[in-house]
């Protein structure tokens, strides 16, 4: 290049430098991010340039001999202001080694928690310069300034952690953080929107209003994503109340044409004597006598191992409880139900006036089997309970058919086992060893996510971590409504709560998971970090345990 073109490059870029400090008012660098840079990149595109240069009026600067034939596409801080772009390279450098990135030097240099418990996640222009004076950055008072300056590109006059997260040195990082920056604007119009959306329905003004929403706002609006979890939540609420309608309805139907869940097996849902009722024969059932609730709602109700198979104990667990353990009594003393009737009819004392051989009436029941050696299990009317469910008829009797019937059944373990807190102890011990926290234990456990563990899942659990004791018993310890699954409160209610109050205070502070997780991962790298969490919660105010969060989230 010949020397006449050196001297016209070097009053060009003159002219930008000063052209882009008036725009600054003043900073070279803020004028940069101004007019040239908005994203962070620290490089600016030919297009993009001559739209600057256009509204700087730099209508006398040749642009392609700026750019140069071997790099037409794009003009970096460093070949506009090598000095400037040195200096902010530096810069960098600095920060990553002493902190490790940008987000660690804005939590080490962001105001400590307030009174309130909050912090405002800010950094002014005074904390900022003092704070990397104070560590050691070998510059000027000025050039530090200049580098909030170049931060602070709309002259706020402090600094979000998205502010700086374009200055990682890390490739990818630094990729996701300019990512981020190009759709900011977007995401803080879409919660403005909302913002005003949510607050003109809260006045619930008349169609007709002036300041009503109009008609042809209703597509953009729609879509934003706080209207959308609004829209989710009611869906939500509607379709719990729905769900328990459904199951109440349907529980009223039983008892008041059968009389019991379990009579109402044998005699309307599996009239043929299985134990397994398909959602085809199950829907089959519900709209041959026209019942009037949500046949596909109510099976998920049911339906509670999601296994595309409804079993009897799923219908009436509580009745299916007493069954099963006479069953699994039978089983060890006689061999099965089946074989048990004639050792019960031995030692039967039925009425004189009793002639059957093959049917005893309840009392006589319960007296015959409690001689064989049954037990209540010191459970309140479990002898009444058992004998309502095994009747078919509702007459009062216990038939040798009845007990051919139960033969047939493959009840499960946790059905007829007594709680064992013991085995629960000896189970919950092995968990923390492994999993070290009950959150993470429960996040392993429900593998479907559905916050409800089937007896499969706790099964394979158990065996996951090598117990070998009464997986019957350490269930029923913590099943004690018979519902067949655990939830995460039966699992250990201290994590309920803490999971409980993290979910609320996502929705309350950014709308939902999903946009707190956007808002959260500053760097838009698509994980979210333990100090980026951490950062957050101490910023708005979240006081629980936010390692024990991140760590059952990081499974």
């Amino acid at each position: 290049m010949s020397l006449v073109a050196l001297g016209l490059l070097e009053g060009y870029r003159a002219k930008i430098i000063q052209a882009l400090t008036q725009s600054g008012g003043g900073s070279f660098l803020r004028g940069w991010r101004v007019e040239m840079d908005p994203t962070g990149s620290l490089e600016v595109n030919f297009l993009g340039f001559c739209r600057a240069a256009q509204k700087l009026r730099l209508n006398d600067i040749d642009a392609a001999l700026l750019f140069g034939a071997d790099s037409p596409n794009e003009m970096t801080l460093d070949e506009l202001d090598p000095e400037m772009g040195h200096f902010v390279y530096g810069f960098r450098r600095w920060m990553t080694e002493g902190f490790g990135g940008p987000s660690e030097m804005f939590a080490v240099l962001e105001p400590p928690v307030t009174e309130g418990g909050k912090s405002e996640g800010k950094i002014t222009k005074k904390e900022f310069v003092q704070g990397v004076l104070g560590k050691g950055f070998d510059a000027t008072e000025e050039l530090v300034s200049e580098i909030f300056n170049l931060l602070d590109m709309d002259s706020s006059g402090h600094l979000d952690m998205e502010d700086v997260m374009f200055l990682d040195m890390d490739p990818k990082a630094r990729e996701g953080a300019i990512q981020k920056m190009r759709i900011r604007p977007r995401i803080e119009h879409e919660h403005l929107m909302a913002k005003l959306f949510q607050e003109l329905k809260s006045k619930n003004y008349r169609d007709g209003h002036r300041l009503a929403p109009r008609g042809w706002h209703a597509p953009n609006i729609d879509k934003l994503p706080l209207v959308t979890l609004d829209k989710r939540i009611e869906h939500k609420d509607r379709q719990h109340v729905k769900r328990s309608e459904s199951y109440c309805l349907f529980k009223r139907h039983l008892d008041r044409t059968y009389g019991n869940g379990v009579r109402a097996w044998r005699k309307g849902l599996a009239p043929g004597g299985t134990f397994g009722l398909t959602r085809a024969a199950f829907l089959q059932y519900c709209r041959r006598l026209n019942l009037e609730f949500d046949y596909k709602l109510l099976w998920s109700i049911l339906d509670r191992d999601n296994d595309g198979t409804l079993s009897m104990e799923e219908v009436s667990p509580q009745a299916a409880s007493s069954l099963a353990r006479l069953w699994h009594w039978t089983r060890l003393t006689f061999g099965g139900s089946k074989f048990s009737w004639k050792p019960i009819m031995k030692v039967a004392r039925p009425p004189p006036s009793w002639k059957s051989h093959t049917s005893l009436k309840y009392n006589t029941f319960l007296d015959a089997i409690q001689t064989l050696g049954w037990t209540s299990g010191g459970l309140d009317m479990e002898g009444a309970s058992l004998c309502l469910a095994l009747d078919k008829d509702g007459c009062g009797i216990i038939s040798k058919a009845d007990l051919e019937w139960l033969d047939g059944w493959t009840a499960p373990e946790w059905l007829y086992c007594s709680s064992d807190k013991e085995a629960w102890l000896q189970l919950s011990h092995l968990l923390i060893k492994r999993y070290l926290r009950p959150l993470s234990a429960w996040r392993h456990l429900d593998q479907d996510d559905s916050n409800n563990a089937s007896w499969d899942e706790f099964v394979e659990l158990c065996a996951g971590v090598g117990f070998e004791g009464s997986r019957g018993g350490a269930w029923r310890y913590l099943d004690r409504d018979i519902s067949g699954t655990i939830t995460m409160q039966e699992w250990h209610q201290d994590s309920a709560e803490l999971l409980a109050s993290f979910k609320e205070f996502l929705d309350k502070e950014f709308g939902s998971v999903k946009l707190a997780f956007e808002r959260i991962d500053t760097d838009n790298s698509g994980n979210v970090t333990y100090s980026e969490l951490r950062r957050a919660c101490k910023r708005r105010g979240w006081t629980g345990n936010v390692k024990i969060i991140f760590k059952c989230l990081d499974i």
